[in-house]
């Protein structure tokens, strides 16, 4: 047979070798790589923490006009990851707690401040905790993924059958909700029972959460 031509047998051991080179794992490797990096491009810089609901995302402070030196003041935290097993009891979940009460109290002690009060205090705190908890299934390959043919038989078996199987998936996320009632005072009154003073939460706060983000 001349040189320049090619049994059908010969053409189809290139062939076969190529289609299980493309099998191989390194190409759902790269794939997920490139997945990655649009996913970065994509992400969503840091945002300053104290803000109002909804400006720099779905977290930040709602208040009320004060009407008879009252008001009341909520903070909505951003959603963060939990564990899944006890979510409500996770350390991150209650560090956020902790972290929006500060920020509804700076709030508070600004707005006061805007209206021209010096003291106030909390008469009512209540503290909420939104959890979502989902199940998500996963795919893992075979370890024999790129060379199931040949290990079955080659091409002794249809061409998606890789082996793989599935999993399950289990993960959780919660934001904080803090929501506070205030009573101001044109004076602030040191010996007044849970009376601040706004000037010193503002400082307090500012130097503690100044640079916070979501």
């Amino acid at each position: 047979m001349p040189p320049y031509m090619l049994s059908i047998e010969n053409m189809a051991l290139p062939a076969a070798a190529w289609w299980i080179e493309m099998k191989k794992p390194y190409r759902l490797v790269a794939l997920l790589l490139l997945m990655g990096l649009v996913a970065a491009c994509s992400t969503t810089p840091p945002q300053p923490a104290m803000a109002p609901l909804g400006q720099n995302g779905p977290f930040g402070y709602s208040d009320r006009p004060i009407v008879a030196d009252q008001t009341t003041i909520t903070y909505t935290g951003a959603y963060i990851a939990v564990s899944s097993s006890d979510p409500r009891s996770d350390g991150r979940l209650q560090g956020e707690l902790d972290k929006t009460r500060d920020l509804a109290l700076w709030r508070a002690a600004q707005l006061g401040q805007q209206q021209g009060y010096a003291g106030l205090r909390v008469d009512n705190e209540q503290r909420d905790s939104d959890v979502e908890v989902r199940e998500t299934p996963v795919y893992t390959p075979s370890p024999f993924y790129g060379y199931g043919h040949c290990w079955r038989g080659c091409f002794g078996g249809p061409w998606w059958f890789n082996d793989g199987y599935y999993t399950t998936q289990r993960w959780a996320k919660a934001r904080a909700v803090i929501r506070l009632t205030l009573t101001y005072s044109k004076q602030y009154d040191p010996a007044a029972k849970n009376a601040q003073s706004i000037a010193a939460i503002i400082n307090q706060m500012q130097t503690k959460w100044g640079s916070a983000t979501y």
